[in-house]
C-alpha cells in the first residue's frame, strides 16, 4: 500500500477493514445505496451515513477508488448536516442534551468526511505528476479544507472552542497544497468555483471577524461571502507594514493580531486585509458603484463591524480586575423596560399616559368643556369618590378589555436572572453562567443589571459570548449608562396613521465621554431623521432622531433633538379665532 509522506503532519485513520458491512465499494452500487436511503427519516439516514463514512475511511482500497466513493456519498452527508442545523441553531446558548448530541453528530460526519479526503490527498502525492492524480489531489484538499471550515463555522455558531488539531490540519493542508503548486487550482463545488487558497482564506477571515461578538446567522453570512472576498486578502511569508494578523503553520492556533505575536519563525504567515477593508469601505460609501459582492444577509451594521476588526487593532479600553459576587440581570428591550418601570406592564404605562392626554384634551377643547363640567358635576353628586379614581375612564377601559379579552393571549411577564461575576472594569463585566441559558442571552442584546436588590439598574449590551468546557457559559457586557428612563415611543408619519407605541429607553447624557442623551429603540419601525413622540409618565414630548451611534441586533441607539410640542389651545383663544366664521354659517 501507498505510505503517507512523512513530512506532512496530518492525522490519518488506519486502514484495517477488509470489507464494508453496509453500502458498497463500487461507485455505481454505492449510488444506488445512497438513493435508497430513507431521506424522510433523517435519523436513520444520518445513522447509516455515519457508519458508512467511518468504515470507508478504514477500508483497504486504493486512493482512486476511495476518491470516487467519497464523491458519491459527499452530497448526502452535506444534505444531512444541513438538515440537522434546525435541531441546534437558534437555541439557548447552553444546548439541551438532545441538541448537543445532534450538533456532535454533524461535527463527526464532516470530520470523518475530511479524514477521507485527507487520505486521498496524502496518498496521491507520490503520483502528483500525473495530470488526473494532480487534479484529484487538488479537489481532495479543497474538500477537506471545506469540511474543516464547516466544522469551524459550527463551533463559532455554538460559541464552542474548535476541536483539537483542527487549525493545525487546516494549516498543514494549505501548506501541502502550496508545496505541490496546486493551491491556486480552481475547484467546482456545487455552483461555486474557488481555489484551495480561497477555501482556506475564508476560514482565516471567519476566525479574525471576532466571531464571539456575532450571531449565528451573521457568522453564516460572513462564511458564505468570504468565498468571494478571499481573493482580496494576501497571505505572505514576509512581513509588511499593512499586515494585521499572523499565524503559525506548525501550530494548532488561529490567526492572532500581529502585535500580540512573539518572535516570528519560518513557518509564520502574514495576512494583509487592506484591499478587502478598502472594498468594504467603498461599498458602504456607494454600494451602487462598488464591485464588491455583498449578500443581502450582511447589513450595514455588520459590514461596519468587519471593516473595523479587519482594518485596525482594537484594544480593550479598561483593565479588567478579578471580582466575585452575584449580579441580577434581565435581557431584551422588553425585559429592561419592564424592570426599569418597577415591573409595571407596558400596556398599563401607555393606558395611563393616554388617559392623561385625553383629560388634557377634554379640558382644553371648548366644545367639550361645558359638557364635561356638567358630566363631572353629576358624577360628583352621585359618587363623591368619582373624581379620585376617574371611574368614567376606568369603566371605558374595562369595557374595552372585556370586548377584546377573548382575542388576546396572555403574554408572560419578563423575569430576572442571577449569575456570577468573573471580572470587572469601569466599562463592563465578564459574567459566568451555569445551567440552561435564556434565549435572549446572545451578542448584541440589551440587558440591565444590578449588584443587589436595593441598587439601581445599569443598562448594558452583550458584546461577546463563549462556552468553556466544565465552566458553563461566559459572556462580556459593556455598560451603556448607569441607569435609564423607560418611555413609550411611536413614529410620527406625515401620511397615514402614526405607529403604535413601542418600548424605548432614554439614557442620560454622559458628560465624561461627551455623549449626549440617547434613545434606545427597536431595530424595526424607527430610522434616522424620523420624528418620534415620547410618552414618559404623563408627559408627552416630540423629538427627532439623529444619526444612530450604535446599531446592534437587539436595538438601535439614537441621539435626538427636542421639537416644539404643540401646546394645548386656550379655549378663549379658540373662540376668538372662530368668531369670523359664524356669519358665514
Amino acid at each position: 500500500m501507498e505510505q503517507p509522506d512523512p513530512t506532512v503532519r496530518l492525522k490519518l485513520p488506519e486502514q484495517d477493514l477488509p470489507h464494508l458491512t453496509l453500502g458498497a465499494a463500487q461507485p455505481k452500487k454505492l449510488e444506488q445505496w445512497v438513493e435508497s436511503l430513507p431521506i424522510m427519516n433523517m435519523g436513520e439516514t444520518a445513522r447509516q451515513l455515519y457508519k458508512f463514512i467511518q468504515e470507508l475511511n478504514r477500508l483497504q482500497i486504493d486512493s482512486k477508488l476511495r476518491f470516487q466513493l467519497l464523491e458519491v456519498v459527499r452530497p448526502s452527508i452535506l444534505q444531512v448536516s444541513e438538515s440537522l442545523q434546525k435541531h441546534y441553531l437558534n437555541q439557548s446558548l447552553v444546548l439541551p442534551e438532545k441538541a448537543r448530541r445532534v450538533a456532535s453528530l454533524a461535527q463527526a460526519l464532516q470530520g470523518h468526511l475530511a479524514n477521507g479526503y485527507k487520505l486521498v490527498a496524502v496518498r496521491g502525492i507520490r503520483k502528483i505528476k500525473d495530470k488526473a492524480v494532480r487534479r484529484a489531489v487538488a479537489i481532495a484538499i479543497h474538500r477537506a479544507v471545506t469540511a474543516l471550515g464547516d466544522t469551524l463555522l459550527r463551533c463559532y455558531q455554538l460559541y464552542l472552542p474548535s476541536p483539537s488539531n483542527l487549525w493545525l490540519e487546516l494549516h498543514q493542508l494549505f501548506l501541502l497544497a502550496q508545496q505541490q503548486g496546486i493551491s491556486g487550482i480552481a475547484v467546482l463545488d456545487g455552483e461555486v468555483e474557488s481555489s484551495i487558497e480561497s477555501a482556506y482564506a475564508r476560514c482565516l477571515l471567519l476566525a479574525t471577524a471576532k466571531p464571539n461578538q456575532l450571531r449565528q446567522q451573521e457568522l453564516a453570512g460572513i462564511y458564505k461571502a468570504a468565498f468571494a472576498w478571499a481573493p482580496l486578502i494576501e497571505i505572505s511569508t514576509a512581513s509588511d507594514e499593512d499586515d494585521l494578523f499572523v499565524f503559525d503553520l506548525q501550530a494548532d492556533r488561529p490567526p492572532i493580531y500581529r502585535t500580540h505575536a512573539s518572535q516570528a519563525s519560518q513557518s509564520w504567515r502574514y495576512i494583509d486585509s487592506s484591499r478587502l477593508v478598502e472594498a468594504i469601505a467603498g461599498w458602504l460609501a456607494a454600494s451602487d458603484e462598488s464591485t464588491l459582492i455583498v449578500p443581502k444577509s450582511l447589513d450595514e451594521r455588520l459590514l461596519n463591524h468587519l471593516q473595523q476588526v479587519w482594518g485596525a487593532l482594537t484594544e480593550r479600553a479598561f483593565k479588567r480586575m478579578p471580582e466575585s459576587g452575584e449580579v441580577e440581570l434581565c435581557f431584551g428591550l422588553v425585559g429592561v423596560h419592564y424592570f426599569l418601570s418597577n415591573k409595571v406592564a407596558f400596556e398599563t404605562i401607555v393606558a395611563r399616559g393616554s388617559l392623561s392626554m385625553l383629560r388634557s384634551e377634554d379640558e382644553s377643547n371648548p366644545f367639550l368643556a361645558n359638557i364635561k363640567k356638567s358630566t363631572k358635576q353629576k358624577q360628583q353628586n352621585a359618587d363623591p369618590w368619582a373624581t379620585a379614581y376617574q371611574s368614567h375612564y376606568a369603566d371605558e377601559a374595562i369595557e374595552m378589555n372585556v370586548k377584546t379579552g377573548g382575542q388576546r393571549k396572555e403574554t408572560p411577564l419578563p423575569v430576572s436572572y442571577h449569575c456570577q461575576k468573573v471580572n470587572v472594569s469601569p466599562g463592563g463585566y465578564c459574567l459566568s453562567w451555569q445551567g440552561n441559558t435564556p434565549s435572549l442571552m446572545r451578542t448584541g442584546e440589551l440587558l440591565a443589571l444590578r449588584d443587589c436588590p436595593d441598587s439601581d439598574w445599569s443598562v448594558a449590551v452583550v458584546r461577546w459570548v463563549t462556552q468553556l468546557p466544565n465552566y458553563g457559559a461566559r459572556f462580556g457586557v459593556e455598560l451603556l449608562a448607569p441607569g435609564g428612563r423607560p418611555v413609550a415611543a411611536r413614529a410620527l408619519r406625515k401620511l397615514g396613521v402614526d405607529s403604535d407605541y413601542m418600548r424605548g429607553v432614554i439614557l442620560s447624557e454622559l458628560a465624561a465621554t461627551g455623549q449626549p442623551a440617547t434613545l434606545l429603540l427597536p431595530t424595526v419601525g424607527f430610522n434616522e431623521g424620523m420624528k418620534v413622540e415620547l410618552l414618559e409618565g404623563e408627559e408627552l414630548r416630540r423629538v427627532q432622531l439623529l444619526r444612530s451611534i450604535q446599531s446592534v441586533s437587539g436595538f438601535n441607539q439614537y441621539p435626538f433633538k427636542d421639537l416644539a410640542t404643540p401646546a394645548p389651545i386656550n379655549p378663549s383663544e379658540e373662540d376668538d379665532a372662530l368668531d369670523f366664521i359664524w356669519s358665514s354659517l
